[in-house]
């Protein structure tokens, strides 16, 4: 089940519409649909919190892997490293679509790519010129220029 159809299906049986949850929860009744029809996922974790409070269910049970590894993307490396998670993901797992695979296999398989995604994204950072990089990076590259 993915997030937008738990998000869906928990309001439901709570009788709320789409205005009162994104009410409880502080977002706008745009942003609940994009969760429940346009499999868009929250962009901070304590959304998630609000959600499951408002939804009387766990965290946990929202955030499955997938949405954390979204939201971890979002978090880091906002709306575009989001897409570019989500795309990772879909095109991993199209390789292995119609497969022999067992779904413990698939999902070690999964959290392989996840692991691969962290990496060639901390890779990348390396090759980022010091003007785009955040602030944080750049101070570490200072020091570390000046002890060259």
């Amino acid at each position: 089940m993915t997030f937008g159809e738990k998000v869906r299906n928990l309001r439901q049986k709570c009788g709320l519409s789409q205005e009162q949850l994104a009410e409880k929860t502080g977002v706008t009744k745009r942003t609940v649909r994009g969760w429940e029809t346009e499999s868009r996922y929250p962009r901070r974790m304590e959304i998630y919190d609000s959600l499951a409070q408002a939804l009387g269910c766990s965290t946990e049970y929202l955030r499955g892997e997938q949405e954390a590894f979204y939201t971890k993307a979002s978090e880091e490396y906002g709306s575009r490293g989001m897409r570019q998670a989500q795309e990772f993901l879909e095109d991993a797992q199209a390789m292995f679509a119609g497969g022999d695979l067992s779904p413990e296999d698939i999902d070690m398989v999964g959290r392989h790519f996840m692991e691969m995604f962290w990496e060639a994204k901390e890779n990348a950072r390396k090759y980022t010129p010091k003007k785009y990089r955040k602030t944080s990076d750049s101070g570490d590259d200072a020091a570390s220029s000046e002890e060259s």
